[in-house]
């Protein structure tokens, strides 16, 4: 896959075979894991090499997936950021994950803006993108509000957890990110 997004800080590509080990790096840190964890804490190495060839694999499936979140000045690996809706999930959704140590630098609104720009224009009868949330992740939910989501009153369960639906509809987002 050729796709290559370029921002201000950063390089977005697609996640990929050489990404694994240090997605399975990023989830075993406890912060991380948090909120990206039914359960909070960081999974077994096993079953977090099993989720990242599920991204791997995404991109085979749908054509397109998380994209591998690469720091320009360093060249390091910092997380993962972008569309993705595996089977039975509520909407494409674009979800994020950045590496704890590079937290409030604005990497992930700054990320999921170019990935929603790029899944917008590679959908254009997407009516709107949507991110799945947990309701104690104010972090997370400060980077919604950044790239246009509003919470909904939907609510998505995952493996007994709910977690909240944001969405942003299709219009608005371009009139104010495009």
């Amino acid at each position: 896959m050729t796709v290559r997004i370029e921002t201000e800080r950063l390089i977005l590509r697609p996640f990929g075979p050489e990404d694994v080990e240090d997605h399975i790096a990023m989830m075993q840190d406890k912060k991380t894991a948090e909120f990206l964890t039914t359960d909070g804490v960081p999974r077994p190495y096993g079953d977090e090499w099993r989720f990242a060839a599920c991204y791997v694999g995404h991109w085979a499936i749908r054509g397109y997936g998380f994209f591998t979140v690469v720091e320009k000045e360093t060249g390091d690996w910092i997380g993962r950021v972008g569309p993705w809706q595996p089977g039975g999930w509520p909407g494409l959704e674009c979800g994020w994950s950045i590496v704890s140590s590079r937290w409030g630098k604005g990497y992930a609104p700054e990320a999921a803006i170019a990935a929603i720009r790029w899944t917008f224009e590679k959908f254009p009868d997407l009516a709107r993108i949507i991110s799945v949330i947990d309701p104690d992740n104010v972090n997370s939910q400060a980077v919604a509000r950044k790239i246009g989501e509003e919470k909904t009153d939907e609510v998505f369960e995952f493996w007994g957890h709910r977690l909240d639906v944001w969405a942003s509809d299709r219009e608005p987002w371009l009139a104010r990110f495009a």
